[in-house]
């Protein structure tokens, strides 16, 4: 393990609050990174000493301490040799206007850059190699079938009922923490469907090849990406932070920018509604409300479905709620009646982030409002968003135009879905800092690409110029060149 030093220091804002704001360092000696944290522990940026010199990224709203972080890594650099020896540069801040290269703020507990089939079984997220696999000494974010099996009902075995029949090392399953006697309560990713199975029928697996990131794709078995076959410019566009990508093999077709971490508004909601669907697959699940509205758009302008206390609601009301007028409040509401507290519910979103190997990714909150420690990429969204619409409950939510639920009428905010041939989701949002943001997928001949776009002035016009130039310039294996 590289030497890590920490420690604490404090610097005055510049004409802001005149107060001074502590810091904690965390100092990789061997890498030259340096972590800095405000009082709450929430990440405000990192600085390191590369080829190029010192840097430092600012965690987008946490520009406010930058000052303080800038002052102390001045004086940090000099701790260690390895760090000192490094050449020296102009110190320069990052922000959503001017991002960093390469930012990596939240990386995954599992490796990532092999098929799941090389990565060595564990015991647990960060446990080493075991003889045999114990699910009470540590659930690994990955579980794949050994021999034909069960998906069970229950974790009782003299209750449960077979669901499904899940075969011999073709089945990935997400462990969702629950350990009952002999059995494991996990998701079936592409299947959608949340059960029980047996420990004896199950071992620890890396990520699947299908939803590994740009990391593990050079050496996963995946289906050939589609090929450049015309030279036509790709388009302008207004977005800042672009990535394009192809659902069968995950490539990206078209980038600006695509792993700057950056506010990533109500695209937060994909995460929302795919940890939903996996904990509480019954949509027809009626919760009583406890959010109200009205004082959520009068604190702070949220977007509502119009929920108030004192009535109940279908889970799918809650669901179609987020993904169509992308109400804040139904995912509030949802955050809290399915988890145990509202924190857990988020922790669920940010190991669905992990175990997804989605590096730029971190939530705080459930809707998407801007807050400090809460953001994705163009490409960790698109990735997302393309496991999640593995899932069929998910892809009609993300599909649906128009919608009636507990006599609450809905209309998706995503004018693609009637605007462009082939358009079937996923998820749009806009805040203050984020400014417009899109997840689009479009289908044509039966291959679907997504659109991810980030701090766009125009999400229909951008993500139009783009699948049209895709349709335009790539042909896939599957189709004859133009």
């Amino acid at each position: 393990m590289p030497r890590r030093v920490t420690g604490r220091s404090q610097s005055r804002i510049c004409n802001l609050t005149g107060t001074f704001v502590p810091l904690s360092l965390r100092i990789d000696v061997k890498s030259g990174e340096i972590d800095g944290f405000g009082t709450s522990r929430a990440p405000i940026g990192r600085a390191w000493a590369g080829k190029l010199g010192p840097r430092v990224f600012v965690v987008p709203a946490r520009r406010a301490v930058a000052h303080a972080l800038v002052l102390t890594v001045i004086g940090a650099l000099v701790i260690g040799g390895g760090i000192a020896a490094r050449p020296r540069a102009d110190l320069r801040i990052a922000s959503a206007q001017e991002p960093p290269e390469q930012p990596t703020l939240a990386p995954a507990l599992l490796p990532i850059n092999a098929p799941a089939a090389n990565i060595a079984r564990t015991q647990g997220a960060d446990q080493t190699t075991a003889a045999a696999f114990n699910p009470r000494q540590g659930l690994p974010r990955w579980l794949r079938t050994t021999r034909q099996t069960s998906l069970w009902s229950a974790a009782d075995l003299s209750t449960s009922e077979p669901l499904d029949s899940l075969a011999a090392g073709q089945a990935y399953l997400r462990p969702l923490g629950g350990v009952e006697g002999d059995r494991i309560d996990v998701y079936v990713p592409g299947d959608g469907k949340q059960g029980w199975v047996d420990v004896t029928a199950v071992e620890p697996s890396g990520i699947p090849a299908w939803v590994a990131t740009a990391q593990a794709l050079s050496s996963a078995a995946l289906p050939e990406p589609p090929v450049k076959s015309s030279d036509g410019a790709a388009p302008n566009v207004s977005a800042l932070y672009v990535a394009v990508v192809d659902d069968d093999s995950g490539q990206l077709l078209y980038t600006e920018q695509p792993h700057v971490a950056v506010a990533q508004a109500s695209t937060t909601k994909i995460a929302t509604t795919l940890v939903a669907l996996e904990r509480a697959p019954d949509l027809t699940r009626r919760i009583k409300v406890s959010v109200s509205a009205s004082a959520m758009a009068a604190r702070d302008g949220s977007s509502t479905l119009g929920i108030e206390p004192g009535r109940s609601v279908g889970l799918d009301t809650l669901l179609y709620g987020m993904m169509l007028p992308s109400g804040n409040d139904a995912a509030e509401q949802v955050a809290i009646s399915l988890a145990d507290s509202r924190e857990q519910f988020i922790g669920w979103m940010n190991d669905e982030a992990a175990a997804l190997g989605l590096a730029d990714t971190h939530f705080v909150n459930p809707s998407g409002m801007d807050a400090a420690g809460h953001y994705s990429s163009a490409y960790d969204m698109a990735m997302l968003a393309r496991y999640a619409m593995r899932n069929p409950t998910f892809r009609a939510l993300a599909g649906t135009s128009r919608y009636v639920g507990d006599n609450i009428p809905m209309h998706n905010l995503n004018r693609l879905l009637d605007l462009y041939p082939g358009a079937d989701g996923v998820k749009i949002g806009y805040t203050d800092l984020a400014r417009k943001t899109i997840v689009a997928s479009a289908v044509r001949e039966g291959h679907r690409v997504y659109v991810s776009l980030m701090h766009s002035a125009d999400l229909v016009t951008d993500s139009i110029r783009l699948f049209d130039w895709v349709w335009d310039n790539y042909t896939w294996p599957s189709q004859s060149p133009a």
